[in-house]
């Protein structure tokens, strides 16, 4: 059996700590300073179920075992009866039954090619997911609120409400920081208050207001092009690639905006994450996007520095290198920067 800590239980990623032999259908781990929060166990590292230590001795053993994963039935841990009366009330608040439903609807009629079937279900399922995304942050903030003393409120903030904020201003990261100061000793003392901070000290590092950090590529040519290259100048900053469909979406927008200012000291910057250049230079040609580009290299950590967690990603740039505005789409390519550009 496999012991693993979470590395995301959203992407199900673990990592094994540790794993004994099962002997006559029994196992024990013993364990030394041990976190409370959440655990991985299982047969492998990727086949198992979830279940919360709270630094006692707990007896597990296995409630319902299917080929995507095992249930586990904890016995001593008070942290994981809070844990599971949590999921219980999250995959309610979710629809979790109704919206798995309609996803294996709308697999099966794409597999048929029924695009017709696969809108209906679409429009059907628009409901479900806005109104789940509004009762499941109620429901956190409820249940936050009860366990900030303890490990099992830092996980749920750190999983299931930090995870999904961001940070574009000086002021929010600080009142954050404030906030997750009301948490008490135990909540504090987990691995996600340092996963917190690390995050939220790359939010300062890319907020309204700081230094825009350096994005080095090669353009189109080959060459080497950095963000700093073009200090003095206003620069929108597009992060996309050339299969994001809404990426693309925004060329037109970009366009009007290259052609609204034109003559002033504006400009514009392709940051793309393609991995082929053929397929991003396709994508320029046909969209007709001739502004500046470069192509990240492999592995650039550029996305992280700047905490993007997806894309279309439009920024604004002063000519001092400064960041001026973050979450830029459509109509405010144009009307932001208007407030700027002179």
């Amino acid at each position: 059996m496999y012991l693993c800590e979470v590395v995301s239980d959203y992407w199900k990623s673990h990592r094994a700590v540790d794993s004994v032999d099962v002997i006559d259908g029994k196992f024990m781990f013993e364990l030394e300073n041990v976190q409370p929060e959440l655990y991985f166990l299982g047969d492998s590292p990727n086949h198992g179920g979830y279940f919360f230590l709270d630094g006692k001795r707990i007896k597990v053993q296995p409630e319902k075992v299917t080929e995507e994963e095992i249930l586990w039935k904890v016995e001593g841990s008070s942290l994981d009866q809070k844990y599971r009366a949590f999921m219980e009330q999250w995959d309610e608040a979710t629809f979790k039954q109704i919206t798995d439903s309609l996803d294996t609807l709308f697999f099966q009629a794409r597999d048929a090619g029924n695009r017709e079937e696969m809108a209906r279900i679409k429009e059907e399922s628009i409901y479900y997911y806005d109104e789940g995304r509004a009762r499941s942050a109620a429901l956190v903030k409820e249940v936050l609120e009860k366990n900030k003393e303890n490990s099992f409120g830092m996980y749920l903030y750190y999983y299931k409400q930090f995870q999904h904020k961001d940070f574009p201003m000086l002021e929010e990261i600080i009142a954050e920081k404030a906030y997750i100061e009301s948490f008490g000793a135990a909540a504090k003392n987990t691995r996600y208050l340092p996963w917190v901070m690390e995050k939220l000290g790359k939010y300062e590092g890319c907020a309204i207001g700081h230094e825009a950090p350096e994005i080095v590529g090669k353009d189109t040519l080959g060459n080497e092009l950095k963000l700093s290259d073009l200090r003095g100048s206003f620069v929108l900053v597009d992060f996309w690639n050339s299969y994001c469909h809404w990426c693309r979406e925004e060329t037109p927008a970009l366009k009007r905006a290259l052609e609204h200012f034109a003559g002033k000291n504006f400009k514009i910057l392709g940051v793309s994450s393609d991995r082929v250049k053929k397929l991003w230079m396709d994508a320029i040609h046909e969209d007709g996007s001739y502004w500046d580009h470069l192509m990240l290299e492999k592995g650039d950590d550029v996305m992280d520095r700047y905490c993007i967690k997806g894309i279309p990603h439009i920024i604004l740039v002063g000519p001092d290198g400064k960041i001026l505005a973050k979450e830029l789409r459509g109509q405010d390519l144009i009307d932001v920067p208007d407030q700027f550009v002179k």
